[in-house]
């Protein structure tokens, strides 16, 4: 059984470095600097390899640890995979009175990535489908080395593809998806907008976002785009350790459960 979650445990370390290497890859491509993130995600992916492999080697306390710690990541994993899948189901939707579209990095200080704009066409789509047409909050400030917020370019984006002006709130202080979700709260405040609200990201950042928004109790539905497929790997790999250091709390106990039963067991 254990030879399950240490293989589980080995994909994982795959993925990490997959994520390591297209994500500098990406950047050395496309010119800009890289986030010393990427490098400590590679470095790590090669550590869970090494220690998911260990342990069939070798035997003493140290790899019974290790085998403690890779029950926890595999089924920490699987159930990711599943609330992931379950909160991108499409179901039958309801008619919006707002729509939050979440930001992302802009390229060459003012131009949209792949994935924003795929987003941005997703709140075009669920807009234009609606008799009575909701308000638009695009929420982003400046992240990397922008010459225009995130919120600004969505916005001339939206403008270009036929969305009336009126309909467009900007939101240009949040830095991240948390802070997506709290400025974009007091804009709905203002709007005295409190019910059927959407969120647009993509697939794989759907989950943590929802999290999110339920923190700052703003009770909306998580809308996915697609994402590219040699670029889904790497997120989904990334929002799985965002949420791994959103619950530490849970890990820390656990790491002391695990060395508990490693010293007495």
């Amino acid at each position: 059984m254990i030879n399950i979650f240490l293989n589980i445990f080995l994909i994982i370390g795959i993925l990490l470095i997959y994520s390591g290497i297209s994500g500098i890859l990406t950047d050395i491509l496309k010119k800009r600097s890289i986030f010393k993130r990427k490098y400590l995600i590679l470095a790590l992916g090669v550590i869970v390899i090494i220690l998911a492999i260990a342990p069939r080697i070798l035997n003493n306390e140290i790899m019974d640890f290790i085998k403690y710690m890779s029950i926890y990541f595999s089924i920490t994993f699987i159930l990711f995979c599943i609330a992931s899948i379950i909160i991108n189901i499409k179901i039958k939707r309801k008619e919006y009175n707002a729509i939050i579209v979440l930001g992302g990095y802009l390229v060459d200080g003012n131009k949209l990535t792949k994935a924003l704009t795929k987003r941005l066409n997703l709140a075009i789509d669920l807009y234009e489908k609606q008799k009575h047409k909701p308000k638009i909050i695009v929420s982003g400030g400046m992240i990397r080395q922008e010459t225009i917020t995130e919120a600004e370019a969505m916005k001339n984006y939206l403008i270009k593809k036929g969305i009336s002006e009126k309909n467009i709130i900007k939101e240009e202080q949040s830095r991240n998806t948390l802070e997506n979700f709290k400025y974009s709260k007091e804009k709905l405040k203002k709007l005295k907008i409190n019910n059927n609200i959407a969120f647009v990201s993509n697939n794989f950042h759907i989950l943590r976002s929802k999290i999110y928004a339920l923190k700052f109790k703003i009770k909306a539905k998580g809308e996915g785009s697609k994402t590219l497929w040699y670029y889904f790997p790497e997120a989904f790999i990334n929002e799985y350790l965002a949420l791994m250091v959103l619950y530490k709390n849970i890990l820390i106990i656990y790491i002391i459960l695990a060395i508990i039963l490693t010293i007495f067991i």
